[in-house]
């Protein structure tokens, strides 16, 4: 770098920087926080803006251990390879560098395939650092990144770290480092140091690192037992008690109650319910009834068509079905929107207050995928799609008594394509319904891939593995888009049999209408081929709205059972036997008491804490010391 100055976006965060770094070296960063210290880093790896000076640099590839380690939800293994082929040895060197060694043989059979939670939260910090620097030393690049690798880990485990990963005598004394540190006594090994000030590189220096008995050997306690952790590569081991709990969708139909609780929502409850359905049929009713009188009107003769009164009450009747129309479709929407309101909070009320174990087993893009996809199909797809359903439904129904009013033999026609129509339809529902929740379950993979390629956008870039997280989001898409796809072939086979059907009633209306053209009159049979015509279209779209709205239910069915998550809170569950009713003062003095305590995270795993007895008393200071990611 030569009169170098970089910025996130208007302001300058680093000024004027001359620096110049040999192949081969390490090179410690100190300085107060907020110095730039990881600016420095974000300025080599290219992700701030170059304002003034040139940078050059002479490497092939760069590998980058952030401040904040970047953890996924896959097991340990696959987050230190970061889709990298496997190279046994210099995994296990790297497992023995980065003291995971030890966590490993402390997760058991499954070692480092257990599965680790979205954003490493069954990992403690100095685990996640460590997996985080393993990643790093998995990668033969040129230059190493390493931004305070070091802080989240005790000093003996630390001293181990740097004298095996980092230091002259490491895994990468022959790379370049660039190590930036708190803990400065390691910087005493460095060849160059650098001291950051207020965005400037206030002091820059070569040392030659003396001989130290401490950098030959190490601290750590029980360092002399280290050959017994002899980790061995598995294979064929699959983590039985995955905290990362697979999504699953239920079978069937979706349950009625999930209706009711729509419909019957707050504020109107039944009311609300039943008044929607006194509107679907008085709007239906007015509208038949309309059309009846246009064709009873149209039969008279030439001087009483002339009557105004016939005039009067076919506007009065129009406009009567308008305002019907106008009200039903309005007072539905208002149903729905209540019922989805309704579903949105208990869904808000039951995240908000259950156990964090929830949060753990589901990662983040799963969460997402509820709150705002089905959330989203239930407030706007699901009520226009069960508001065309049951309107056209009902015109279906009026079109049918009207036809058979005038033409009972049209019914005839019935009796065969009823049970035809009701299997096709129990046919493609079933079908649809268990596609629509495989097209949400496989949409959830998305959205936590999105989340987590986000959180470590700067590692992907780091690592130049754009193109495989590019592939697997593409694969996770192409996952997506097969059940889509399968649906919307579903719902056009489902389409090309409804035409079918309603094909065939025509043509039995049209040659009833032409063999009793004696029997009925003109006009009657005019109305019974037009709402022949006009069936062909509302009863296919009806139908194909109906099953669309069930299979859109199953979004509110994914919400319903987020609203009916067990709140953390027990105190109303009277199985509980270790909860105690605390007087209101409490607590009155800062003592804290444990006798026999045993603790596990969760019920399939192991103890973390055994048989713990400690008093704490009143205004004691009290120091906790030990290794990083022990169970004690």
């Amino acid at each position: 770098m030569e009169g170098a100055s970089f910025s996130w976006k208007d302001n300058s965060c680093l000024f004027d920087l001359h620096l110049k770094v040999q192949y081969g070296t390490l090179v410690g960063v100190k300085g107060a926080i907020a110095a730039g210290k990881s600016s420095l880093l974000a300025a080599i790896l290219g992700e701030i803006n170059l304002v003034n000076g040139t940078i050059r640099q002479y490497v092939r590839s760069v590998s980058y251990a952030p401040q904040l380690p970047w953890i996924f939800a896959d097991t340990i293994r696959n987050n230190i390879l970061l889709g990298k082929v496997m190279d046994e040895e210099r995994y296990k060197n790297v497992i023995k560098a980065c003291c995971l060694d030890v966590d490993l043989q402390n997760f058991g059979k499954v070692a480092d395939l257990m599965m680790i939670g979205d954003k490493g939260v069954n990992l403690s910090g100095g685990q996640k650092a460590r997996i985080s620097l393993a990643r790093a030393l998995y990668t033969d690049a040129d230059l190493y990144l390493l931004d305070d690798p070091l802080a989240a880990v005790d000093p003996n485990v630390a001293k181990k770290i740097f004298d095996q990963c980092i230091g002259p005598r490491s895994l990468l004394r022959e790379k370049t480092r660039i190590l930036v540190t708190h803990q400065i006594h390691f910087l005493d090994e460095a060849d160059q140091t650098i001291l950051l000030t207020n965005s400037r590189i206030d002091e820059f220096y070569s040392e030659q690192p003396a001989d130290d008995e401490q950098s030959n050997t190490t601290t750590e306690m029980n360092s002399s037992d280290d050959d017994k952790f002899n980790f061995k590569l598995k294979t064929a081991t699959t983590d039985m008690n995955s905290i990362v709990k697979t999504e699953t969708s239920t079978d069937g139909a979706v349950n009625w109650n999930v209706w009711f609780q729509l419909f019957t929502a707050p504020p109107l409850h039944w009311l609300g319910f039943f008044l929607s359905i006194i509107l679907i049929f008085t709007a239906e009713a007015m509208y038949d009834f309309s059309n009846r009188w246009l064709s009873l009107w149209s039969a008279k003769s030439e001087k009483k068509q002339s009557s105004s009164f016939d005039a009067y009450v076919y506007l009065g009747l129009t406009l009567g079905t308008l305002i019907a129309a106008l009200v039903r479709a309005g007072f539905l929407f208002y149903i729905m929107l209540c019922g989805s309101t309704y579903f949105h909070n208990q869904m808000l009320t039951g995240i908000l207050y259950t156990s964090l174990r929830f949060f753990e087993s589901n990662p983040s893009g799963r969460i997402l995928n509820r709150v705002s996809k089905d959330q989203q199909a239930i407030d706007e797809l699901l009520p226009l799609t069960l508001v065309d359903s049951i309107q056209y439904l009902v015109l279906t129904i009026g079109s049918v008594v009207i036809i058979g009013t005038i033409n009972p033999w049209v019914l005839l026609i019935l009796v065969p394509l009823t049970p035809i129509f009701w299997w096709l339809r129990r046919f493609y529902i079933r079908s649809s319904r268990q596609l629509k929740r495989l097209e949400s379950v496989t949409r959830s993979p998305i959205y936590a891939l999105f989340s987590s390629s986000l959180d470590g956008l700067t590692s992907i870039r780091a690592f130049q593995v754009q193109d495989d997280f590019m592939n697997m989001f593409m694969e996770r898409i192409d996952t997506n888009s097969r059940a889509y796809f399968a649906l919307l072939a579903a719902a056009r086979w489902f389409s090309f049999q409804l035409s079918n059907m309603v094909s065939l009633l025509i043509l039995v209306t049209a040659i009833l209408a032409v063999a009793l053209r004696h029997q009925i009159n003109s006009s009657a049979a005019a109305l019974t081929i037009t709402y022949c015509i006009t069936i062909v279209d509302l009863f296919q779209w009806a139908v194909r709205q109906s099953a669309e709205a069930e299979n859109y239910m199953t979004s509110a069915e994914r919400i319903h059972e987020y609203g009916q998550l067990v709140p953390e809170n027990h105190k109303n569950n009277s199985t509980c036997s270790v909860l105690v009713q605390l007087p209101n003062d409490w607590p009155s003095q800062g003592i804290i008491e444990f006798k026999d305590y045993t603790f596990r995270y969760r019920p399939e795993l192991d103890p973390v804490l055994k048989n713990l007895n400690l008093r704490i008393e009143s205004k004691e200071k009290i120091g906790v010391i030990g290794r990083t990611g022990m169970i004690n």
